[in-house]
Formats: C-alpha cells, structure tokens, sequence
C-alpha cells in the first residue's frame, strides 16, 4: 500500500511539475513537456498569462518571463510545424520534460532565427549558439533552452514520426541517400549546425503570415514550406558534413568539440590561442583534441580556426572600413603580406580587390 501511495504521489509531483515556476542561478526556469507538439501545446497553454486560441490554432503570452506569439499546423499524419516569435524578458531556462508513461515518437529539426540585439546568444543542451542556428533533436533528447534577458528569437520549428521519416525514405531518394539518413543510423542523439543564410528571416516572415491569415485555409502553402525547410535542411547537411568519421563520435565527444568551435570563434582577433590551451578549455588531452576535431571537420584545429577568420576578414572588408592592414593586425599577423597570402589561398583573391 504504502508503494502505491509513493507512486501515485511521484506520479503527481511529475505531472505538476510541468506547471511550476522556478528560480535558481540568476535565471527563472519554466518546464515544458516536449512529449509532442499536442503536450507542448498543453503545457504553453498552462502557462501564466497564455491565451490559446485552438479555432486559429495559435499561442501568445505576456507575462514577466517573456511575450511570444506562436501558430501550429498539423499538415499530415506525423508532420507538424510551429512558427514562434519570441521577446525573452528575463533570462530564462526552459527544461524539456518527458512521461515516461506517454508515446515518445517525435524528433524535431529547428531553425532559430535570431535578432541582433545586445545578447545575440542562447544555450541549447549546454551549448551556447549565437546568431542564426539549426538544431536536430531524435525523440526524447532535448533537455535545456537558455535564453538570456532582451534576446529575440524567431523560430520554425519541424515535428517529424520515425514513421513519416520512413515514408519520406520510400518516396524520395533525397532523404535516403543523404547525412540525415546517416544520423538516424548513428548513436548520436543532437545535431546543431550554425546557419548564414539569411533567406529564413523572409522564409520566417511569409510562413507567419500565413499562419496569421489562417492556419487551417492555408495548410497546403504551410505544408509545401515546411518540406521546403527539411528539404534546404538535408542539403546543408550533405554540403557541410564531409567527414566520414562525423557520425562515429559520441554525444559527449562532439559536444567537446562544438565547445572546441565555440572557443575558437570567441578568439578570432588575435593569434591562434594554441591546441593545449584549448584543451585545457575544453578539459580533454591535446591528441584527442586533434582527433576528435579531424573526425568530426575533416581539417586540423589551425585550418578551422584560419578559415574561421577569413570569414570575418571578408565581411570586414565589405564593410569599407578598415584597410587591409588593420584587419591584418586585428586578426594578429605579423604584416598585410602574410594575411594577404592566406586570402588568396582561401578566395582566390586578394584582399585588395575586395
């Protein structure tokens, strides 16, 4: 009897706590079950200061947390998409919950699109991601979303079944022969990939409008969007990830690496910070630091780190308001002709011409 009682109290205390409201750390947390998108919608609409509107299938809140604006559409059986606007108004933690005792079938691809605003950053699973982001979660695997106090964020967000996974594999070679296949294959259980396209901000745009105009009369258009995302998705992945070796790092071993990325972008002005201290940083050995990164990126630490700056060396240069000296000292090589050299080699052009 008394056994019973206990899991009858757990079972209770799980169930409210999808509803509690928390404070730790500097941040308020608030929990969401992320079984489906029909319990996240259940629990969004638990939330303080929500008004769900199920006739125009669309969420909004004003509350102290945040003021969000949210349309979902289920367009086929195993298919759903959620387009999200989002003012973050205090830092917030948002904690991904799953019932043990409920179906767990939906993985999701996200497509964050963010702002610049004074905070262009949030963390996902741990991992800070800045500027436009994917994301791509197998069922049950997403844990934690950080977002910090004035960060902005759009979000079209792809709810997808093992199942409809399948189908799409039966009809179209694309999702078959493809690193999206290959992920699924994998024990890996995230994927987040940083994005400089900036095509989704009007992709973003033109799906929210029609989710405003009505969701229900404009399903076909919402539904050709949707695969139009998971489509651009694919071919980024196999534009991206050449490394055959990608796939066979764990979780923790790519997360270290992604942490490796993250280190090396916040040290773009100023010379290579150096494999030791990096992964003293990260908290692994300089060799599998070394590996690792091969595996995951096909290219060594430095080469990453000197491709990195040749991107922010030509979007400085673009900009007219440096010369190419100054960028040549800002990115912390020793003259212009040494800098010249490797943008020539990364270009094939001089920094000049630009």
């Amino acid at each position: 009897m008394e056994g019973t009682f206990s899991n009858i109290l757990a079972a209770w205390y799980k169930k409210f706590q999808r509803y509690k409201v928390g404070y730790k750390d500097g941040s308020y947390q608030l929990n969401n079950l992320f079984q489906s998108p029909e319990t996240m919608i259940e629990s969004f609409d638990q939330m303080p200061f929500t008004k769900h509107d199920p006739i125009r299938k669309s969420l909004s809140s004003v509350s102290i947390f945040l003021k969000s604006n949210m349309y979902y559409c289920n367009p086929e059986a195993g298919l759903w998409v959620m387009i999200s606007n989002l003012h973050f108004r205090k830092n917030l933690l948002m904690r991904n919950l799953y019932d043990e005792k409920l179906p767990l079938e939906y993985h999701f691809i996200n497509i964050h699109v963010k702002k610049t605003t004074l905070v262009n950053k949030s963390m996902v699973n741990g991992l800070v991601t800045k500027g436009n982001t994917w994301s791509l979660f197998k069922a049950g695997c997403s844990q934690t979303e950080y977002h910090f106090k004035n960060s902005e964020e759009k979000n079209i967000t792809v709810f997808f079944t093992s199942k409809w996974l399948e189908q799409q594999k039966g009809e179209n070679a694309l999702f078959r022969d493809s690193k999206l296949a290959d992920f699924f294959e994998s024990t890996n259980t995230f994927l987040i990939l940083d994005e400089t396209d900036p095509v989704y901000e009007s992709i973003w745009h033109e799906m929210m409008e029609l989710a405003e105009d009505g969701v229900d009369q404009n399903r076909e258009a919402i539904q050709h969007f949707t695969h139009r995302i998971i489509f651009r998705f694919i071919e980024k992945l196999n534009t991206e990830i050449i490394s055959e070796n990608h796939f066979k790092l764990n979780d923790n071993d790519r997360k270290n690496i992604q942490r490796a990325e993250q280190f090396l972008n916040d040290h773009l002005f100023g010379d290579f910070p150096g494999i030791d201290k990096i992964a003293r940083k990260v908290g692994i050995s300089p060799t599998k630091l070394k590996n690792d990164f091969k595996s995951m990126h096909d290219t060594s630490v430095y080469q990453y780190f000197s491709a990195q700056q040749m991107q922010v060396a030509q979007e400085l240069l673009a900009q007219k308001k440096y010369t190419v000296k100054e960028i040549a000292g800002l990115l912390g090589y020793e003259n212009a002709s040494k800098f010249s050299a490797v943008f020539k080699k990364t270009f094939d052009q001089n920094p000049s011409d630009i």
